[in-house]
């Protein structure tokens, strides 16, 4: 841009900054600094024009600058629907300095629902960068309208029902230490992203999911912080539909089987949630996904970490494909509604991709958990598979649901390497039920009751209906009466090696 000096002499000071501001010198990147455009940034004063002038500055090469400060955006339903709009500008940046702070203060008065989100980025665009965002909202926000961040891409390549205008792909996006406080709706959520860094992100109190993904690729994301958020901390997910497609109301999309788009090709690392309303991880039509070193304590409403699929037909609101080639390792989940949960909810069809998952955990660490620790299940009779456990300890002392152990229901070729139980009760600790082709390789349970109850004790080892092999059952309980019996098991599961102590049990196994 250039602008002579009678030009430039007739604007007010203020805008002439700015114009100034959103100029590359030089050939070099433009910092657009919110305060050359009358930004205040003393928590008080509505600085919503400011900084949407100052967004509207910005251009190739450039970066978006708040310094020290908060800056309290106020204007509700502003125009783009974000407080700063980024929309077809590639190599651009957002950079908070340190105290720097994005106050949405523009929620509806009366209802407290939201008007606009706190960053939004649409495409076409490629390698944005967004370092130490800080966006909160006011308080008692109820689940409505607003995401800290969101950016809105489209999968490449791919033809979608319902998409009308030209491609809008979003490529090369890094989100670094950025933090997003009380959003009404999602903390972060990109769709039809590819090339993702996320690291340093903390969410908290978000009325939706922590961070979520749909239909991205090739993603990166460590150092992830969730706390108390309305639904899954963390979510990867995309939808099923009969052909690919498009909607336009949610900006979501649909595929009929797992692409490269289906979310693929993520390496997610040090993840912690806490406390949120729904599952701490879940992966629902999700394909080549590994995390390294999750840990989830006090979700109380769902699972440290679920993965499942649901065919149209199924009662639920969403549809997806089974997920597969996930691996998940060092894992560990405290004082969890359940733990380990993989869940298929096929139709009458019999169609696999509903069925077939593939999930390996390698080491996996569960206490506390109410219902289940492990659970492997498909809803209906039609038989789900796809999970194998190496190594897994479990504590729990519930006596309700699954009694915080492991259940195993209409599956097949389950998988568990060695698997360790202690629970303070003769309780089932371990269930499977018309579970074929299971296959244990070590299987563990230590009764920590000092004496013994007023009821007969049960079984701690039940599987009926159900076919394969547990090579090696330790059982121990010192105070166990002699009457116990602690395992049945159908005729067609075989246990070459029982260890049942103390010795003076009569009997270990029940067949029916």
């Amino acid at each position: 841009m250039t602008l002579s000096r009678r030009e430039l002499l007739a604007v007010p000071a203020v805008t002439a900054l700015a114009v100034l501001a959103g100029c590359s010198r030089n050939g070099r990147p433009a910092v657009v600094d919110v305060r050359s455009f009358g930004a205040r940034g003393d928590g008080i004063t509505d600085d919503s024009e400011a900084i949407q002038s100052a967004a509207s500055a910005l251009r190739t090469k450039g970066t978006l600058r708040f310094p020290r400060g908060v800056y309290r955006f106020a204007k509700r339903w502003p125009p783009g629907g974000a407080a700063i709009v980024i929309s077809g500008l590639s190599d651009v940046g957002v950079e908070f300095d340190p105290g720097a702070e994005l106050f949405l203060d523009n929620l509806d008065p009366t209802e407290r629902t939201g008007s606009s989100h706190g960053v939004l980025i649409r495409g076409p665009a490629s390698r944005i960068s967004l370092q130490n965002v800080n966006v909160r909202w006011a308080d008692g926000a109820k689940r409505s309208l607003g995401d800290g961040i969101r950016i809105e891409g489209f999968p490449a390549d791919t033809q979608l029902s319902g998409w009308t205008g030209p491609a809008t792909p979003v490529d090369a996006v890094t989100v670094s230490g950025c933090t997003v406080r009380s959003s009404p709706q999602t903390g972060v959520v990109m769709l039809g992203v590819s090339g993702i860094e996320v690291t340093g992100l903390r969410v908290t109190d978000s009325g939706a999911d922590g961070l979520h993904f749909n239909a991205c690729q090739h993603a990166t994301v460590d150092e992830y912080n969730a706390v108390n958020t309305g639904d899954d901390g963390l979510a990867l997910v995309t939808y099923f539909a009969p052909q690919p497609a498009f909607d336009e109301a949610s900006h979501t999309f649909s595929f009929p089987d797992l692409t490269e788009w289906s979310n693929q090709d993520f390496a997610v690392s040090n993840v912690n949630v806490f406390g949120c309303r729904a599952n701490g991880v879940r992966l629902a039509g999700a394909h080549q996904v590994a995390i390294d070193g999750l840990d989830v304590v006090g979700v109380h409403s769902g699972s440290a970490f679920l993965i499942d699929s649901a065919e149209p037909g199924a009662d639920v609101g969403w549809n997806y494909v089974a997920s597969r080639a996930v691996r998940l390792g060092d894992v560990t989940a405290t004082d969890c509604d359940m733990g380990i949960h993989l869940l298929a909810r096929p139709g009458a069809s019999g169609d696999q991709r509903f069925t077939d998952f593939d999930v390996h955990v390698d080491d996996a660490k569960l206490d506390e958990c109410a219902t289940w620790s492990v659970r492997a299940e498909s809803l209906t009779e039609r038989q789900t598979n796809g999970l194998r456990i190496d190594n897994c300890s479990i504590t729990a002392s519930s006596t309700a649901g699954g009694n915080g152990g492991v259940g195993i229901a209409n599956a097949t070729g389950i998988t568990f390497g060695d698997m360790s139980i202690r629970h303070p009760e003769p309780v089932v600790v371990f269930s499977a039920v018309n579970a074929g082709e299971l296959t244990i390789d070590h299987l563990s349970v230590a009764i920590t009751r000092p004496d013994q109850p007023d009821v007969a004790a049960k079984d701690v080892v039940a599987v009926d209906h159900s076919d394969g092999v547990i090579k090696e059952l330790t059982i121990g309980w010192p105070a166990a009466p002699s009457s116990w019996i602690p395992v049945r098991v159908s005729p067609a599961l075989t246990v070459p090696s029982l260890t049942v102590t103390p010795p003076v049990v009569t009997s270990s196994v029940q067949r029916p």
